[in-house]
């Protein structure tokens, strides 16, 4: 699939989209993030917190990478268990790319970064889009579920010290982190809770629940 075939607006339909982000360190070390990402016009919009590696590596000159995965676990591993990653060249030299089971690959340059007061906004121009290995299986709540409490835990891990969010914020996100969590215990495999109960253990430890 070709990038002046794959427009963003067709790839990703449905608005609001969970990708993983990778970016290059200034000596040439991959980075990975989970990231909401969506469609702005010809572009793609991607608004890390300020107090990212991802935005500091943008704001350094990297390129980025997109990989969409249905799997739950390729996500544990980016949130929770870094030192698991492998990484591989894009096809640009500029680029490195998720090697994981990945349906999607989108290549990426910034094309301008706009901030604000705890976030960024990210416009980036894509410049090639293809599929990876993938992974098929079928629909399943709690591998859903999982991604959505990954999802909350990273916004509760962003708010680093003197961050001040609405409380209405932090206990909207408390609540369906718990309630995701919930559905993996109740309905998800051993492999799934692991990661549910390791989210359990990280927020135990962190300063905005006390």
């Amino acid at each position: 699939m070709s990038a002046e075939h794959a427009f963003p607006e067709r790839l990703l339909r449905f608005g609001h989209h969970e990708a993983i982000a990778v970016t290059v360190g200034e000596r040439g070390e991959p980075h990975a993030a989970a990231m909401g990402v969506a469609p702005a016009g010809a572009d793609i919009v991607m608004r890390p917190y300020l107090n990212t590696r991802t935005l500091r590596n943008i704001q350094a000159g990297s390129a980025v990478s997109l990989a969409f995965t249905h799997d739950s676990l390729v996500f544990c591993d980016v949130v929770l268990r870094p030192s698991r990653l492998r990484f591989r060249r894009g096809r640009s030299e500029r680029v490195y790319v998720l090697d994981a089971d990945v349906d999607l690959y989108l290549e990426t340059v910034p094309r301008s970064v706009v901030l604000g007061d705890r976030v960024a906004s990210v416009f980036l121009r894509v410049t090639d889009v293809y599929e990876g290995s993938r992974s098929y299986f079928p629909y399943s709540r709690a591998n859903s579920m999982l991604i959505e409490a990954l999802v909350y835990f990273t916004k509760l891990r962003a708010l680093g010290p003197g961050a001040s969010p609405p409380e209405g914020d932090v206990r909207g996100w408390l609540s369906a982190l718990e309630y995701s969590i919930s559905v993996v215990e109740r309905l998800g495999t051993s492999e799934l809770i692991e990661c549910a109960e390791e989210v359990r253990r990280e927020l135990e430890g962190m300063r905005v629940l006390r």
